[in-house]
């Protein structure tokens, strides 16, 4: 039942079964664990690179020491007696031939194993040096961990190099050193060159940005600007449509909009709603004498004194003509008898000119009537003020009347049946 796994013809597995086959394979991989020489080996470089090495030797059992320059290395080689010491080939303070000198040089057997480290643009120099200095292996940056940790492994399993000065022909390690430093040279100018075209691109495109971003800025003020005046022209064109040109009150289409709205809400918190009709007397006559510019200046100064008799709550319309109808939201009869008359002494104290002439004084007939006391809709209430305005009228003018009753202003004659509206 050959299958390629040495472990089914242990007897032991035999004996197990199979369902013992994990715990065989745990206990094997245990047990040449145990058996495995960990070695300690210093790492002398590149600080990133130098964790990265450290962390996967780590990981395979080893002991890792790091040092950052050669100085270091030796003190720590010194200390520590390591089995490896894992190189770059240019150090900081001393280059690997020196670095291979001054461990060659130390007094005592033991001499650890070097490997180098070197960059891919000067493996062939780098390769030269090693040779030259005596050192087998060689570790071309970046390496793959499993050719890293073979290179290492083969590093560790050869014989230790032996003390003394390492034997070299005449200039040939400054010779392979200098051409290495002259590539590093190389390199580093050829970075510089990257570098400045890098920041060279960078600050075009800085500048393309903030072009960008002044445009988009532009754009979205320029945006902002147009919407702020497209809702301001849409208010202008709404207000011009619920508004009197004349007299800059409510029209009487956004009356009958609003009448229907308060209806509900007084429904709704069983409260009084007020309208009052109000018509401004003997008009035709004002036109007939002053002409049509005098009558117009009338409706305005009667329209801004209402308005600043009104409440925010109040709707103040322009009903037609020299009518015009208050609405009064949560108003006893008490109330608005107490406006209408207020409304009413105002008017007739105004002082009104035009072209030089005094107009007036001017008088008002008023209307009044409450929902739900005086109709079962805003609408019924409406038009139960419109009659008490024609009672009003034919009463003689000048006076208030409620829908049930007579306020006068002046004394007048009888009060006709509702819907009987007086010559103006």
């Amino acid at each position: 039942m050959a299958n390629g796994n040495s472990l089914v013809h242990d007897p032991v597995m035999k004996l197990m079964g199979p369902n013992g086959l994990r715990t065989a394979i745990i206990s094997r991989h245990a047990r040449e664990r145990s058996e495995r020489v960990m070695a300690t080996i210093v790492i002398v470089g590149e600080e990133i690179i130098n964790h990265r090495l450290a962390t996967l030797l780590g990981d395979h059992g080893h002991r890792v020491l790091e040092a950052a320059d050669g100085e270091q290395a030796l003190a720590i080689v010194r200390a520590e007696k390591p089995d490896l010491v894992l190189a770059d080939i240019l150090i900081g303070n001393m280059d690997g031939y020196q670095l291979v000198q001054s461990l060659r040089a130390e007094a005592g057997s033991a001499q650890p194993r070097l490997v180098f480290l070197t960059a891919a643009y000067m493996e062939a120099d780098a390769r030269a040096l090693a040779q030259a200095c005596g050192v087998s292996e060689l570790i071309v940056k970046p390496a793959e961990p499993e050719a890293l940790l073979v290179l290492i492994n083969a590093a560790l399993s050869g014989p230790p190099p032996q003390a003394g000065k390492p034997s070299l022909e005449p200039g040939s390690a400054e010779t392979h050193f200098h051409a290495i430093v002259g590539k590093l040279y190389s390199r580093v100018a050829e970075l510089e060159r990257l570098n400045a075209q890098l920041e060279q691109h960078a600050a075009g495109r800085t500048e393309q940005l903030e072009v960008a971003r002044s445009a988009l800025e532009q754009e979205v003020t320029k945006r902002l600007w147009a919407e702020r005046e497209l809702t301001q022209a849409n208010l202008r064109l709404h207000d011009r449509a619920v508004r009197d040109a004349l007299t800059g009150l409510y029209n009487r289409g956004y009356l009958e909009e609003s009448l229907d709205r308060e209806e509900s809400r007084a429904r709704r918190s069983s409260q009084s709603l007020g309208v009052m009709m109000i018509d401004i007397d003997h008009f035709k006559r004002c036109n007939d004498t002053f002409g049509h510019a005098a009558g117009d200046t009338v409706l305005r100064a009667v329209a801004q004194h209402m308005l600043s008799l009104a409440r925010g709550e109040d709707i103040l319309c322009r009903y037609g003509g020299e009518e015009f109808a208050l609405v009064m939201a949560h108003a006893s009869p008490g109330t608005m008898l107490e406006r209408a008359e207020k409304i009413c002494r105002g008017v007739q104290n105004l002082e009104i000119e035009s072209d030089g002439r005094r107009v007036g004084p001017v008088t008002l007939s008023v209307g009044i009537a409450i929902f739900p006391d005086h109709g079962e809709s805003g609408q019924a209430v409406l038009q139960a003020a419109d009659a008490a305005l024609y009672r009003a009228k034919a009463a003689g003018r000048n006076c208030v009347v409620m829908a049930t009753e007579v306020t006068p202003m002046t004394r007048g004659g009888a009060v006709p049946p509702a819907g009987q509206r007086a010559e103006d």
